[in-house]
């Protein structure tokens, strides 16, 4: 156990102390992302610190939302992983409460990074906090020519912060975690949008407005869309063989009456 001097002189010397209950955290972390585990360790390690070499301007849309802004942008999964942060439930995250996160599930994480490395997408939006340290984010506007004339969106260019954990992923943690280790992480984009400096318990009630007031399909009509599915992936092979078998017969056709 640390006390309250060491505590302040570690701080003070700008070092990270690893306590047990850390240890464990990212432990386990590494059990159930594997390689991706690290992002959430360098979030930690050098939070606040400037990624160097790396492009962090991507086009936008500037748009409002109830009371506050923000921006709607696509971006290469490779780069999002490396300013990310998830706020898990541990006593390691003790310092940045309220955190809110469930650990990632390893059988579902595994799941979607098939899915990813097999060609699939999920095009629906991640959403994310961007931590500026109060500062805001830079946002340069298109040229009027570009804008559309009463419309409460903007477009431009949007410079994300360059620094570890300064995006904090209110929904999407799977998502993102499977391109963790794919082929796809650099080549794909995923869609993202951002607030800025949202508060903490704001995030929190983002992520709980989202989780309560999504509902599952329903068994009998997900049974009802796969049978779909299926009946029609079945209807275009017969209708390939049928569509084959008749060009057959038509060279039949060609060849006996030569």
């Amino acid at each position: 156990m640390v006390g309250d001097a060491d505590a302040a002189r570690i701080k003070q010397l700008n070092l990270i102390h690893f306590t047990e209950d850390s240890i464990r955290y990212y432990k386990g972390l590494a059990e159930h992302l594997g390689v991706a585990a690290k992002y959430q360790l360098l979030g930690n390690i050098f939070s606040g610190q400037k990624i160097q070499g790396m492009n962090m301007v991507v086009p936008a849309v500037q748009g409002r939302m109830g009371n506050l802004t923000y921006y709607s942008f696509v971006i290469e999964p490779q780069k999002l992983l490396k300013i990310a942060y998830v706020l898990h439930r541990n006593n390691a995250n003790n310092d940045l409460m309220p955190t809110y996160q469930r650990l990632i599930q390893k059988s579902r994480l595994t799941k979607i990074q098939e899915f990813v490395n097999g060609g699939g997408y999920f095009p629906n939006s991640l959403i994310i906090s961007v931590d500026t340290k109060g500062k805001g984010l830079r946002f340069d506007l298109a040229s009027n020519n570009n804008q559309l004339e009463n419309s409460i969106s903007k477009l431009g260019l949007l410079h994300l912060p360059q620094t570890y954990q300064s995006a904090y992923i209110i929904d999407g943690q799977h998502r993102l975690y499977g391109y963790s280790d794919s082929d796809y992480a650099a080549t794909d984009t995923i869609p993202v949008v951002a607030f800025v400096n949202m508060d903490k318990g704001d995030q929190v009630k983002m992520f709980m407005d989202i989780n309560q007031n999504q509902k599952p399909v329903a068994k009998n009509l997900r049974n009802t869309l796969e049978e779909f599915l299926l009946w029609d992936s079945k209807k275009q092979e017969e209708m390939g063989a049928i569509m084959q078998m008749g060009a057959a017969v038509e060279s039949m056709i060609q060849a006996s009456l030569e």
